[in-house]
């Protein structure tokens, strides 16, 4: 095609006589370069970087509120915008190791369900508007698998790229329900085994995720 281009504007072949050639050829040269630079770049894959996390807000005895966070989570973005990630269950800090160990044994259960898994298909408008260097903000539904449950969950996200980085966040607190993925009966055992009065069975979670291109 670009060769075609070259021959239509009249700046191949001998027609010109042989003292315009070095000329012709050095201005279609440039030609070609600049159609190949004006064409969309191909958008590589992003996957899933270290400092990554996914952090929810446990609350007990109805006026305790803890921090807890999940540090490793794996996947990606392909080029077509399949958003596919992992939360590995197992990797839950709640900063006390008894907690720790209840929540990976009982209560997630990682030896039959050790992951949560999300995914998504993102627009190609904000692929495109993401690859210009525009910060993009939208409401995206996700499909959830947790404990063998799949249910879907809305989102409100910020997604900008920060040098070779592409940061993901949340930008209000994504509320999950224990009841919703057959986990009532894990806070219950929880509340038994700490002696406490209650546990809030639904939790505000907030995603921070970094992606590397590929």
């Amino acid at each position: 095609m670009h060769h075609q281009l070259i021959d239509a504007c009249g700046l191949a072949g001998n027609r010109t006589g042989n003292r315009r050639q070095p000329a012709l050829r050095a201005l279609g040269g440039l030609l070609v370069g600049f159609i190949m630079l004006s064409a969309p770049l191909a958008s590589a894959d992003w996957r899933v970087s270290d400092g990554s996390s996914v952090h929810y807000v446990s609350i007990k005895n109805q006026a305790i509120a803890e921090n807890n966070v999940f540090t490793e989570i794996t996947g990606g973005i392909t080029d077509t915008g399949s958003l596919s990630l992992a939360v590995d269950l197992a990797s839950v800090q709640t900063k006390v190791d008894i907690r720790n160990q209840r929540m990976r044994d009982i209560f997630f259960d990682v030896a039959n369900f050790p992951n949560a898994l999300v995914s998504a298909q993102l627009e190609a408008l904000d692929l495109a508007q993401i690859d210009a260097g525009q910060a993009v903000e939208r409401r995206v539904s996700l499909r959830l698998s947790l404990h063998g449950i799949v249910a879907t969950v809305d989102a409100y996200v910020r997604a900008v790229v920060v040098g070779d980085q592409l940061l993901v966040t949340t930008l209000e607190p994504v509320l999950i329900a224990a009841g919703d993925f057959g986990l009532a009966e894990g806070v219950s055992a929880l509340q038994k085994l700490a002696g406490l009065t209650g546990i809030a069975s639904a939790v505000p979670v907030t995603v921070n995720i970094q992606f590397q291109k590929d």
